[in-house]
């Protein structure tokens, strides 16, 4: 049993060391822009997590791409344009000696069309049990481009400041759908 002393002692996570083992696990807020820009309001929210003394904050799930977001409001780290607005909220809870990790993701066949304005897309077009949509079935080719996504969005969270990412690949998004038969 972990003794609650050690609950307050620095922890390691590769190179970065984290100032206490509490960790505020992500939640979706939707305060984001619908383009996938911070507001005050985001930024804010995570600067009062840090100023409570949380040693790291996980982000609401940040879309890859517009076309797979489940949610209006969340961030996003698609574009180079998104990268100021998410420095921002990683300086400001930098200031409290937090650490920050944006939580990365696609929900493939959980996006909605009326959210993104297109099809959404799976490995297989089985309808999906929240939005009762069928996605249509991703090409090989559009696979490697939505792993290149990812890419390219972890180095737009490092270029933002982030001390690191978290793939999502939880509860139905669009990596879990590649695990499921």
């Amino acid at each position: 049993m972990v003794e609650l002393k050690h609950m307050f002692m620095p922890i390691q996570i590769g190179n970065l060391e984290i100032k206490n083992r509490f960790i505020v696990s992500p939640m979706v807020m939707n305060y984001c822009t619908t383009d996938g820009r911070a507001t005050e309001t985001y930024i804010a929210y995570h600067e009062e997590r840090a100023k409570g003394g949380w040693g790291l904050i996980v982000t609401e799930d940040y879309a890859v791409d517009p076309a797979g977001k489940a949610f209006l409001g969340i961030g996003g780290l698609w574009e180079d344009a998104q990268i100021p607005g998410h420095a921002e909220l990683t300086q400001r809870v930098h200031a409290h000696k937090a650490a920050i990790f944006a939580q990365i993701y696609h929900a493939g066949r959980q996006s909605a069309q009326a959210l993104i304005g297109t099809e959404a897309v799976a490995p297989t077009p089985i309808s999906c049990p929240f939005t009762l949509e069928t996605p249509r079935e991703l090409t090989v080719g559009e696979i490697e481009q939505i792993i290149e996504q990812f890419g390219d969005s972890a180095l737009r969270a490092k270029k933002a400041g982030f001390d690191g990412v978290e793939v999502h690949g939880g509860h139905g998004y669009l990596i879990a759908q590649f695990m499921s038969s």
